[in-house]
């Protein structure tokens, strides 16, 4: 098959609906990114504590496994810093939040400070039998990693998912899923942990990890999340006083060969660790004149779209994070909220856009009778 052939096959594959991405429960990222694809490369990075552990597991792990449970999807998850029970015990209390609406933080359901309660306990187990549904479609490799052995695991899962067919001028190998409809995708968490050998330096290990992701990519529709550290430039204090604090390739720690490498890019933005006092008009660190609010602080985040080969680039989306659970939601525009103090709590929070609007209305009705005026 030529590629005029090919392309127009992708093409009519896309009018019978099987190109259509499937959803990370952020809408507005969803409408920039096309969603979860096959044969993306996409960059993600973050200040040390920023979340972005949290929003892959959200957003393209648990979402895809939890919502299309109809779906051939196969995950290897190269965990350098969090332990596979960790991470499932992540996955498991999104799973309980959802199907409940009860948050049960890892430290509770661990019993570090007391034995987990009954009634707790209930919720994770009733959640056993999804994670186990689930444990035939995610690997978790969190053991000591190299760029070789990146590759090598990722090549044995492919041939246990399908087999290479040589070319018709052999001269390369095409790879063939045993079901054309499964989504392949690969995270690894951070890069920076990996370990070089051979005489490498960090870079340059990281670098070949990144060029066997785009080899990969090419050669057999696999998806990749490499998430990356940023530097501590990022936060440097000449850069807050001349607000200019987003996010680029140069506040990547180690290389910005992935940068170069990557599709797409997402920085995830955490005003609070650059002491803001607002971004795009939302309050982080403020306080009124007698409730004592404090602003959105460590709630508010940003998915900044800096690079993005198929779609828009330089998106900004304000999304609220809620660590103890784990949970995403993309917020209203800032001058469409009245009462930021609702999203201090998880369970308070509008989730629709009727709450939403009768929050505005509500407020307006109190406003009557007190005007909250916020210092900066």
């Amino acid at each position: 098959m030529n590629n005029v052939d090919l392309l127009f096959q992708k093409i009519n594959e896309g009018r019978d609906g099987k190109n259509i991405g499937l959803k990370t429960g952020l809408s507005k990222v969803d409408k920039y990114t096309g969603g979860i694809q096959k044969g993306i490369y996409t960059l993600i990075s973050a200040p040390s504590g920023g979340g972005k552990t949290s929003y892959v597991i959200y957003s393209y792990i648990y979402r895809p496994l939890k919502d299309y449970p109809e779906k051939d999807l196969k995950y290897i998850y190269f965990s350098l810093e969090l332990s596979a029970t960790v991470l499932l015990a992540k996955l498991l209390c999104l799973w309980v939040y959802e199907e409940y609406g009860v948050i049960i933080p890892y430290s509770i359901a661990m019993s570090w400070e007391k034995p987990i309660s009954d009634d707790l306990y209930f919720y994770l187990e009733k959640g056993k039998n999804w994670l186990s549904s689930i444990s035939s479609k995610l690997i978790i490799y969190d053991k000591f990693l190299t760029a070789k052995k990146f590759y090598s695991t990722i090549m044995t899962n492919l041939e246990e998912w399908g087999h290479f067919n040589e070319s018709s001028d052999g001269r390369r190998k095409i790879y063939v899923k045993n079901n054309p409809e499964q989504i392949v995708s690969v995270v690894c968490d951070h890069v920076s942990l990996v370990t070089p050998e051979g005489g490498n330096t960090k870079k340059q290990e990281i670098d070949t990890m990144s060029q066997y992701a785009v080899s990969l990519r090419e050669r057999c529709e696999v998806s990749f999340y490499m998430l990356q550290q940023e530097n501590r430039n990022s936060v440097n204090m000449d850069r807050i006083k001349m607000d200019l604090t987003d996010t680029d390739a140069r506040d990547l720690k180690d290389t910005e060969c992935t940068f170069n490498d990557s599709d797409r890019y997402i920085a995830i933005y955490y005003p609070l660790k650059f002491k803001l006092k607002t971004k795009a008009d939302y309050p982080v660190i403020c306080e009124d004149q007698g409730d004592g609010f404090t602003g959105l602080r460590h709630i508010l985040r940003f998915i900044r779209i800096v690079k993005n080969r198929y779609g828009e680039s330089e998106k900004s989306i304000a999304v609220g994070f809620w660590g103890n659970a784990g949970i995403f939601r993309e917020l209203p525009p800032a001058n469409e909220i009245k009462d930021f103090s609702l999203y201090m709590h998880l369970d308070t929070v509008p989730s629709t856009e009727n709450e939403i609007q009768n929050e505005v209305e509500d407020n307006t009705s109190k406003n009557d009778k007190k005007e909250i005026v916020y210092k900066f």
